[in-house]
């Protein structure tokens, strides 16, 4: 029976158990046709399962990223725990850099302290940001059931795409967040009222809800944010998005300054405390967006193929 090794990594972490599950699987030898991969993702039942499909002179790497119901073109944590795995066991001596080849474009990674892999920071160069429409809070608010009052009226609500949609929306503060609870059909019909479901969206995927706030759990960080997102017919929360924080990092250099450096904090609320860091500037039209974090090991397995 042939066997794939495979390695479980918490992404966005400081410390084991914290951050956002990843499992990596090395599948250099391409055993895994696409099904396989759908079914060990549905099967791993993380929100993003990787697999490391070709090693290019150990400075590019073919990748495909699978959520428990389908492939994606890009993701955030997927691209970092990834490259994490990769400059820790496939290349002789860790990289400062890498390139991940995506279904949706290359991404570039960087390693701050290759000599240090368990504590560097790993950033990742997300593509120039797509503006989407904004829209009404009022209207945002009666669709999923919140509080209009919680909606901070000093910043738009925008749909912004780095290679996944999110709707960005501004939260007054941390009781506003910790209020936030969603149920399936009025966040379903919201989609749909929008074409923003994966059954009428142009994309075939259903957009996520990106909620953020200026007020933290931690004096060293800078902005609380929680992601929502309808999958496996449901209403599920992810602990650490790195797409979805590179669109958030475009809406705050658009809106808010045209240069950036902060920490963002997600999954507080879902006991997965994760630290997103953010890097960017905005010159000319031309966005530079770094997503970064720590990655820490948590298993290798053998899994039969």
């Amino acid at each position: 029976m042939n066997t794939i090794t495979y390695y479980i990594v918490d992404v966005f972490a400081n410390a084991r158990y914290e951050g956002n599950q990843l499992a990596v699987f090395l599948d250099l030898d391409n055993q895994l046709a696409d099904e396989h991969m759908q079914r060990i993702a549905r099967e791993i039942n993380f929100a993003e399962t990787t697999f490391i499909k070709e090693n290019k002179n150990n400075q590019r790497f073919v990748v495909r990223i699978f959520t428990p119901e389908h492939e994606v073109p890009f993701a955030g944590h997927p691209s970092l725990g990834t490259s994490y795995v990769i400059a820790k066991f496939l290349t002789p001596k860790a990289p400062e850099n890498l390139t991940l080849e995506l279904i949706y474009s290359d991404i570039e990674i960087s390693i701050r302290e290759p000599q240090n892999l368990n504590n560097s920071l790993f950033y990742m160069r997300q593509t120039q940001p797509e503006f989407r429409e904004t829209f009404d809070a009022s209207d945002v608010a009666k669709g999923l059931e919140i509080n209009v009052d919680d909606i901070d009226p000093r910043l738009p609500i925008q749909e912004i795409s780095t290679g996944l949609p999110y709707i960005i929306i501004p939260l007054k503060n941390l009781v506003a967040m910790e209020n936030l609870e969603l149920t399936y059909q009025s966040f379903k019909n919201f989609l749909l009222s929008k074409k923003k479901y994966r059954t009428n969206s142009s994309t075939g995927h259903s957009t996520s809800l990106f909620f953020f706030t200026k007020e933290t759990y931690g004096n060293q960080n800078n902005y609380n944010a929680r992601m929502l997102l309808i999958e496996n017919n449901k209403v599920s929360e992810d602990s650490a998005t790195g797409s979805a924080n590179g669109c958030l990092l475009a809406y705050l250099l658009t809106y808010e300054q045209r240069s950036i450096k902060a920490v963002v904090e997600q999954g507080f609320q879902i006991n997965r405390n994760s630290y997103i860091y953010l890097d960017g500037e905005l010159n000319n039209g031309h966005y530079v967006l770094n997503i970064g974090g720590r990655s820490r090991l948590i298993a290798k397995g053998i899994w039969y193929v």
